[in-house]
């Protein structure tokens, strides 16, 4: 075909399609409904709805009837997506709810409510719950694994989403300077990690923010007593005394650590008191006992406690401070005697293997030269120790304390290949 013939053939077909553009039938413009503007009625009515349902929600999460919480507090995020009272008590009732299975609802609502308002304290701190309840998840079932790589692996995943707990927690107290609830997180996940010094620091300040926290007060005690802290475990008891009055032992620990921190008058004051008005309890005979044992008369102090053990030999906590005092006397088998009797009234109290590790601390001290050079009897003695704090792990009431003291002895215990040469000598590394 020449060139004349392809112009006229395009051409022609460029008519064609001209003809069908002309002739094909003209499309109406589709009128799009104008939309209707929300009146200030729409809006005053929606504002009432929203105010009726958070308000139900509310109700219903005081009382602990977390699905129509949940129910309601939906209704008001699907008018308003960016409440933020609604959020916060959703995932809440979510976190708090009994089914477990909701865990994972609180996980995605904290987490997206973050990115929602990055600047509201509250949702790091429900997130950082979240992550810690998650956390202790695995470490449940790593106690239950048998298999070693797979219980390693559950307790890394459970370390490793309590670290970003307290990452959570960390922002929430800088974002709130007030929040005493994610102190108080922060203080008892270090107490678990044996930090007692960063626990300390946490509660101190919750109970700086609120004094009135009867749990706080009595954990930051224990630590206080731990720490050697003898003024501050006075003032934490005196604090218990006032929250609680009816509780005689918070007096009576009031009473002895006013005399270990110099205060022996107003102790002894407190504690004979205490003893001339309930003659037949034996505590006051116990703390009595203690606070003559600190003074280093051991003598008057054991008959203090042996009326206490007459009045009550029941009492697993009194047998352990005898067996403490006994311990200080350096009269190890009587202190051990004591520690049997404990064991048989409740073999899982914790503080048995406190005081029995301290025992075992103490031979090991006693075998250290006065040259202060640590052999290999006594890093042995200090494996011995070691491993009954262990056994203090199982309760947690003192669970903390007994990782601080073996966290202690870490870098003193004595390595595989020390064992080995030491008992390739013929000796026996306990």
């Amino acid at each position: 075909m020449d060139k004349i013939a392809k112009i006229a053939l395009g051409a022609a077909f460029l008519g064609i399609v001209l003809v069908i553009i002309s002739c094909a039938p003209q499309e109406t413009a589709i009128q799009q409904p104008e939309q209707k503007k929300m009146t200030a009625e729409d809006s005053a009515r929606i504002a009432l709805e929203i105010k009726k349902y958070l308000s139900f929600g509310l109700e219903y999460y005081k009382n602990k009837q977390y699905n129509d919480a949940i129910r309601n507090f939906k209704k008001v995020l699907s008018m308003d997506p960016s409440n933020e009272l609604a959020h916060k008590y959703l995932a809440d009732s979510y976190l708090r709810h009994p089914d477990s299975t909701m865990i994972d609802s609180a996980f995605v609502l904290y987490s997206s409510a973050i990115k929602k308002f990055p600047n509201t304290a509250y949702f790091y701190s429900g997130y950082g719950y979240v992550l810690h309840k998650v956390a202790r998840r695995y470490a449940d079932l790593a106690e239950q694994e048998s298999d070693s790589a797979k219980k390693e692996a559950l307790q890394n995943k459970s370390g490793a989403l309590i670290d970003s707990a307290l990452v959570n927690f960390h922002k929430a107290v800088e974002l709130d300077t007030g929040d005493y609830a994610s102190m108080n997180a922060l203080g008892t996940i270090y107490l678990s990690r044996g930090r007692l010094d960063s626990a300390m620091k946490w509660l101190g300040k919750s109970v700086e923010i609120d004094s009135n926290q009867v749990e706080i007060w009595d954990i930051l005690a224990k630590i206080y007593v731990a720490r050697g802290l003898n003024k501050e475990a006075a003032r934490a008891y005196k604090h218990l005394h006032r929250l609680m009055p009816e509780e005689s032992e918070y007096l009576l620990k009031y009473g002895q650590y006013l005399a270990k921190s110099g205060d022996l008058k107003n102790s002894l004051d407190i504690l004979n008191e205490y003893i001339n008005k309930n003659p037949n309890d034996y505590r006051g005979y116990q703390y009595l006992g203690l606070v003559i044992a600190f003074q280093k008369n051991y003598k008057d102090a054991l008959r203090q406690l042996k009326k206490a053990e007459k009045l009550n030999p029941k009492s697993v906590k009194l047998m352990c401070d005898i067996a403490s005092v006994y311990k200080d006397m350096k009269n190890y088998a009587l202190a051990r005697r004591y520690l049997a009797k404990a064991k048989k009234i409740d073999p899982k109290f914790g503080y048995i293997y406190i005081v029995e590790g301290d025992i075992v601390y103490q031979q090991a001290m006693d075998l250290v030269p006065e040259s202060g050079e640590l052999n290999m009897a006594a890093k042995c003695k200090l494996l011995t120790a070691y491993k009954i704090y262990k056994k203090a792990l199982a309760d947690p009431n003192w669970a903390g304390f007994a990782k601080s003291k073996m966290d202690y002895l870490k870098k003193y215990l004595p390595t595989r290949e020390e064992i080995k040469a030491y008992e390739f000598m013929g000796n026996k590394c306990e």
